[in-house]
């Protein structure tokens, strides 16, 4: 965003505005209200006044404040600012006309809107899994196969949630074992076979007591293989042969063991890209590939947010959560989230840390690395009287909340933060901070 005064700019093109006439600006804050759509008219004019086809309260907001309209048949919406007093401003910079495509954050006055092409209610799909229709959508292939034995492969980005959704899954399904969860990046290369299938005591050095491994540990049940891919090839050659005859051969055992799992595989990657760089066989990979389930990042699903932001917030601050002004949620909805909801937890949890006693949360409150290292303070958006004006420096509380999020990872947790590595280095001297405990504990999850 511009500090200081703002800029006004003239109409630009969006690259996908002109392929999505039906997008609607669905409202995130104050309140979710109606969708402004404009179906079969060419303008919808949006304002305090009672003329208004959209009526939007507030000082913030003008009599007629801004038009959605339609200047070429067929073509995408794009809004004009029709003289308002506090300005239109998509993706935090003001504009007098801007074509519209999918994602772009609008705000008039204290209201703030994103552009979608399939709006609705960001509600709880499965236990502890909250989405819109992007992800309601994109889960269905799960619902229908849940009662089947049909292999999962579920990709996305990391903090997508691929293990919620596998969780969902697994209590879809009606299984009656349990989920046993495995990080395949976790398992040493010489005990990935012994961990997976089973080991008899005495069958290797160090093998003290014999050992289920995680398929028997997953019998009647769900098994999901994260990071799948990271399985060395012999090992993936036994995992195809465990797929097709049902049983494992745990290591020192004469006999095979004959197992009832259903198998979910995960990864950040393409399967498909992952076979052609040579890291996975194709014919494992055609014998998992049942139902394949892309999970959308929080960047193609702006509209959620602010609603999975707040949800967690309150969870945390366990009915105590401080208010959140316009220029936050704004700020909140344009930013493209790199490690998706693991990334909005942390927020949640360091702000409490280092906002918590402020009653509003403000956008200067937020990680530099958010704000672009200024905050324009906008006429609707004064500071709230008594509030704290700038937000405090991190404390190692909150970098070892960072650090647990992402696995012990100081790179993510230092980006997460809005920190260089070097200020989060130290941060941790003196502070007894066991980052080899912290990527253990990653790997159990």
């Amino acid at each position: 965003m511009p500090s200081g005064s703002t800029t006004v700019t003239e109409a630009r093109s969006h690259p996908s505005a002109g392929g999505a006439p039906d997008l609607a600006l669905a409202w995130v804050f104050p309140r979710a209200e109606e969708p402004v759509r404009l179906l079969d008219r060419a303008e919808v004019v949006i304002g305090r006044d009672e003329s208004a086809d959209v009526r939007l309260s507030g000082d913030g907001v003008s009599r007629r404040h801004a038009a959605l309209r339609r200047e070429e048949p067929g073509g995408g919406p794009v809004l004009v600012d029709l003289g308002s007093r506090n300005g239109v401003y998509v993706n935090g910079e003001r504009v007098t006309s801007r074509a519209l495509g999918p994602g772009d954050v609008v705000r008039l006055g204290g209201w703030v809107g994103v552009m979608s092409g399939n709006p609705g209610p960001c509600e709880e799909i499965a236990p502890g899994l909250f989405g819109g229709p992007r992800l309601r959508d994109a889960l269905v292939p799960l619902r229908k196969a849940a009662s089947s034995d049909l292999p999962v492969v579920l990709q996305g980005e990391t903090g997508t949630g691929k293990e919620v959704v596998a969780r969902s899954l697994h209590g879809w399904s009606g299984r009656s074992g349990p989920l046993v969860a495995v990080n395949c990046a976790s398992l040493p290369e010489s005990l990935a076979e012994a961990e997976l299938f089973g080991y008899r005591r005495g069958a290797f050095t160090g093998a003290d007591r014999a050992s289920p491994g995680f398929f028997r540990s997953a019998e009647g049940g769900t098994l999901l293989l994260d990071e799948v891919s990271d399985l060395p090839l012999p090992v993936q050659a036994k995992l195809l042969r465990v797929l097709e005859q049902r049983e494992v051969q745990p290591l020192g055992e004469a006999r095979a063991v004959p197992v009832d799992v259903r198998v979910i595989v995960a990864g950040q990657r393409s399967l498909r890209d992952e076979v052609r760089e040579g890291r996975f066989r194709a014919d494992l990979l055609a014998r998992l590939e049942g139902v394949t389930v892309v999970l959308p990042p929080l960047r193609e699903r702006r509209e959620d947010v602010l609603t999975l932001f707040s949800h967690v917030l309150r969870l945390l601050a366990e009915g105590r959560a401080p208010a959140i002004e316009a220029d936050f949620a704004e700020r909140l909805c344009q930013h493209d989230w790199p490690f998706n909801v693991r990334e909005l937890v942390l927020l949640a949890r360091r702000l409490l840390v280092l906002a918590g006693e402020t009653a509003t949360l403000r956008a200067e409150h937020l990680p530099e690395l958010m704000t672009g290292g200024s905050v324009e303070q906008r006429p609707s958006a004064a500071p709230a009287k008594g509030a704290r004006g700038t937000a405090e420096p991190v404390e190692l509380p909150a970098l070892l909340s960072a650090l647990r999020a992402s696995g012990g990872n100081v790179a993510q947790a230092s980006a997460m933060l809005g920190i260089t590595r070097q200020r989060a280095y130290r941060l941790m001297e003196g502070g007894a901070v066991d980052l080899e405990a912290l990527r253990e504990e990653e790997g159990r999850r």
